[in-house]
């Protein structure tokens, strides 16, 4: 196996195990408190391969408005969109452009709370 194909793979088992919770909920949540997030991905799954747009589905029992962003292994946006959520469910597409098979991770976050998702992806272009 080449080098650069190690790290890639290297990178990705780090973002599949950092992004992978114990729960049915496939993803890493982070909550003030000790109480579960009220924000549950759907899709994309982990460790999942998506091109531009990845769709992001999933229940809230938040009313205001989510923002999900596309993020690469460092952190840096390469997309994000907003949506509000309707009768507990949110839908949203967010466009990336990226040159490379790229290991990555999809945030959901409340603007005026802590909640948060995070789910490992790999995008690809």
């Amino acid at each position: 196996m080449t080098r650069p194909a190690v790290v890639v793979l290297t990178a990705i088992a780090v973002i599949g195990l950092t992004a992978c919770s114990s729960s049915k909920t496939s993803a890493t949540t982070t909550t003030s408190g000790s109480t579960k997030s009220p924000i549950v991905v759907k899709t994309p799954v982990p460790e999942s391969q998506w091109r531009s747009p990845i769709t992001v589905r999933g229940t809230t029992t938040l009313t205001g408005e989510l923002t999900a962003e596309v993020l690469d292994a460092a952190g840096k946006q390469l997309g994000s969109g907003k949506t509000t959520p309707s009768d507990g469910k949110f839908d949203v597409k967010v466009s990336f452009s990226v040159e490379k098979l790229t290991p990555a991770a999809v945030l959901v976050h409340d603007e005026h709370s802590d909640h948060s998702v995070q789910v490992g992806v790999v995008v690809t272009p």
